[in-house]
């Protein structure tokens, strides 16, 4: 007897763990990723965003709590919501002790809400596992759901000069298809006129071509791009059509 209703509470308690969180959702459950960065640049960080949607028939007056269960020594991390931006002195949106801060984000019935954990490596690679519980501040010892961040950080081998020297695009002049060399550091290409207006965006891959035929014929910049957005190299290119 005594184990059926052990049973049964258990199942009432899931049933109402299931529906707080189908109330409050996370995208993506969890996020994760592993991120090649320049650990050269102590100031400088990689950000990691959930999206939060009210799917209740109530308002939601949001607090946040983070928790940080894994980091390598030296991380940082700062918490962003509709708000504000708290660095993680503060593991909180609302301190029940001292009111600073008290700042609850307010969900209405089918609203959404950013939740972006940045993270700071401080020079240093690794892997860190973060969680972010979600409560309602009608109800704050109900955890709604939580936002899970599992997110590895490489180091980007530095480009040595030589690496510079190979990286070309071809053909030059081009008609319509640009090409890029063979190489693990080019992310994006960036064309640009001569006026410094980019024109173009290219996601780069071993073995694409870049479309640039519908440009008008000209002088342009092409500049490649790493995975923290630095430009390593630059080129330039005469665009020109086949004429008749």
């Amino acid at each position: 007897m005594k184990q059926a209703l052990f049973i049964l509470i258990a199942f009432l308690l899931c049933g109402h763990c299931l529906s707080a969180q189908s109330d409050l959702e996370v995208t993506p459950a969890p996020w994760e990723n592993t991120i090649e960065f320049d650990l050269s640049n102590t100031y400088d960080y990689t950000p990691c965003q959930a999206r939060l949607k009210n799917n209740s028939r109530q308002p939601i007056n949001l607090r946040w709590e983070i928790i940080v269960d894994a980091a390598p020594d030296g991380w940082r991390f700062s918490v962003c919501d509709q708000n504000t931006c708290y660095f993680t002195t503060n593991t909180t949106n609302v301190d029940f002790y001292d009111r600073i801060p008290y700042a609850p984000v307010i969900l209405m019935p089918g609203d959404t809400a950013r939740l972006k954990l940045n993270v700071y490596p401080i020079g240093h690679a690794g892997t860190a596992n973060v969680r972010i519980n979600l409560y309602d501040l009608t109800n704050p010892k109900v955890l709604l759901n939580t936002a899970y961040y599992f997110v590895t950080i490489e180091g980007l081998t530095p480009l040595t000069e030589a690496d510079k020297g190979r990286l070309r695009i071809y053909p030059n002049p081009v008609t319509d298809y640009l090409t890029l060399t063979r190489n693990t550091f080019v992310k994006q290409l960036w064309v640009s006129n001569v006026l410094g207006k980019r024109v173009r965006t290219f996601d780069t891959a071993f073995g694409n071509k870049y479309d640039i035929a519908d440009l008008p014929d000209g002088i342009y910049l092409v500049s490649m791009v790493d995975a923290s957005l630095r430009v390593v190299k630059t080129v330039r290119i005469s665009k020109r059509s086949i004429r008749p």
